[in-house]
């Protein structure tokens, strides 16, 4: 444990996702617990695992990004804190610049603020929220006083692409989880997703979250 080396079952590992503006200081990323559903002594298996995790994940995004926007990056860490002294088997990382998918001619990307709300399912407890900037254009949209709607051929293919998602995390070593407990030691709640739901109505999320316009490492 605590180390990316080498995994246990039920290990849990904190994955995010980074996207970028070009030729704009601007990112943005989102974060996803997944549990390892074997156990992997061997650090070359072990990369093996993550990478194909990586792939599956970077796969889903680039999907439904905008073309404007760069998928640009994958941090995987353990969920305890890095170590001191550092350890470098503490996390992993991939680097993509991969612009997204998305592309429609002579459209204009929703702004940054219009998130796609997607719904965490799991059997107990409060569901998550899961926030994706950058998957719409103006187009593919309603917007009144009470908000943003997206449309019922691009709510679709979102819901598409999550369902597929799902499908890929399911043929890796992993699953998805959310994990609670101290991050000083193991998770003491862990809850399988066990599906997401893309909802209809937009979240209205400002361009400060804690999250979002990281200048880029």
């Amino acid at each position: 444990m605590g180390t990316l080396r080498d995994l246990e079952v039920d290990e849990v590992i904190t994955v995010k996702t980074y996207k970028i503006v070009p030729n704009a200081e601007i990112a943005w990323a989102n974060t996803y617990e997944f549990a390892s559903n074997q156990t992997i002594t061997d650090p070359t298996l072990a990369n093996d695992a993550l990478f194909a995790l990586a792939e599956a994940i970077k796969s889903f995004e680039v999907s439904i990004l905008v073309d404007d926007f760069v998928f640009d990056r994958i941090v995987m860490s353990t969920y305890v804190p890095d170590s001191n002294p550092y350890n470098p088997y503490s996390f992993i990382s991939f680097s993509y610049s991969v612009p997204g998918d998305y592309y429609i001619p002579s459209t204009t990307p929703l702004p940054l603020q219009f998130a796609a709300l997607v719904k965490r399912r799991v059997g107990f407890g409060r569901q998550g929220n899961l926030l994706y900037r950058g998957v719409a254009h103006v187009q593919d949209v309603t917007i009144s006083s009470g908000g943003a709607t997206i449309s019922p051929v691009r709510l679709n293919a979102l819901r598409t692409a999550v369902s597929n998602f799902m499908t890929a995390i399911s043929n890796t070593a992993f699953r998805m989880v959310m994990a609670s407990g101290s991050p000083s030691v193991d998770p003491t709640t862990l809850r399988t997703v066990i599906n997401l739901n893309v909802k209809e109505r937009m979240s209205f999320k400002k361009l400060n979250n804690r999250y979002f316009d990281r200048i880029r490492r």
